[in-house]
């Protein structure tokens, strides 16, 4: 047997012998206003549940964000792989901006994985919200939002871009200060440990680390820049054992991203070194983690609270017509000091 066919306003009325017209007003809850009869209204209300007739949603609240007293509805697209921690400190960010400047807007979040943004394409092409903030994208993902074509406004969360606004880190300049650090503290032999895919955000990290270690003569082997595919705790301990098997440890590592810093601690201890005392260790991004290791993990990171607080106030800017031409805000990196890694000589 066939499946059900959908309910649709003009089959609606097909089958109670009434316009198109007199089914979407009373579909709408406008039927007493319009003067139409209980009767039709409960014929047609009783036929739509029948044919498993679903309103469009997002299209009234879209309509009737367009009044002053309607809150806009900003879509959040969160990637489905990021940590639970960067999620609270994304909707802390949201929540401050939210109550701090009295705006009237309701958040949807919407998941995805990342590479497959382009399922969501029909959410671009009709428009579903009044603007969206894009999290997490891959370079395949930003590739299929630079060709796609629609009217929303959209701001990219810490990425680039020549086509939409974005709010992003200097990533290049995050991993210039590390490699400033490490020499600052005296080390010549430094490591570096993150994930074999590099999205614009990772490269850019390596190439500034890099490029500054060649710059302050800090020795950086090629057994001394290890790769894994993943980017968690496993990925950490694989990534440290591949270093200690080549012979000589670094007296500094700069780990990409904290979400491997458990990982390359443990395999540490198991071997019997001391953090600080042997090597000191840089992370980047501070998350809850970083706070719970032994020794606790000096990190490089940004804000960002500040960084959704922004997106959130240039989005609506873009909604209300601010802004016509995309706006790129940069946002700068700071250290969090720790036991991990000391700070700059003439900090301490």
């Amino acid at each position: 047997m066939g499946s059900k066919k959908k309910g649709t306003i003009k089959l609606i009325a097909e089958k109670t012998n009434v316009s198109p017209i007199t089914v979407s007003i009373v579909l709408n809850g406008r039927g007493d206003e319009m003067r139409i009869s209980k009767e039709t209204q409960e014929k047609i209300i009783e036929e739509a549940k029948k044919l498993g007739y679903q309103p469009n949603v997002f299209a009234r609240r879209l309509k009737k964000s367009n009044q002053n007293s309607s809150p806009l509805l900003i879509g959040i697209l969160w990637p489905a792989t990021y940590l639970s921690d960067l999620l609270v400190r994304f909707f802390n960010g949201l929540q401050n901006c939210i109550l701090n400047k009295k705006m009237n807007i309701e958040i949807v979040f919407k998941p995805y994985y990342p590479s497959n943004l382009v399922q969501l394409k029909e959410l671009f092409v009709e428009n579903l919200f009044n603007g969206v903030i894009v999290v997490g994208t891959t370079d395949s993902d930003i590739e299929f939002l630079e060709n796609l074509n629609t009217v929303m406004p959209i701001v990219m969360f810490n990425r680039q871009s020549s086509k939409y606004s974005c709010i992003y880190v200097d990533e290049y300049s995050l991993g210039e200060k590390v490699a400033k650090l490490f020499a600052a503290r005296g080390h010549k032999s430094v490591g570096l440990i993150g994930p074999s895919y590099l999205n614009r955000n990772f490269s850019m990290r390596r190439i500034g680390f890099l490029d500054s270690c060649r710059k302050l003569n800090l020795s950086i082997s090629d057994n001394h820049i290890i790769t894994d595919d993943e980017v968690d705790i496993k990925a950490g301990r694989n990534c440290m054992k591949k270093l200690l098997s080549s012979g000589n440890l670094p007296t500094a590592i700069f780990i990409l991203s904290s979400t491997m810093a458990y990982g390359v601690y443990s395999v540490l201890q198991e071997n019997g070194y001391s953090i600080p005392n042997d090597v000191e260790i840089v992370g980047c991004s501070d998350l809850l983690t970083c706070e719970l290791l032994n020794p606790r993990l000096t990190v490089i990171d940004y804000s960002i609270e500040k960084m959704v607080y922004k997106s959130l106030n240039l989005i609506t800017e873009m909604v209300t017509g601010i802004h016509r031409e995309p706006v790129c805000l940069i946002e700068d990196s700071y250290f969090i000091f720790r036991e991990s890694c000391g700070s700059f000589p003439e900090l301490d």
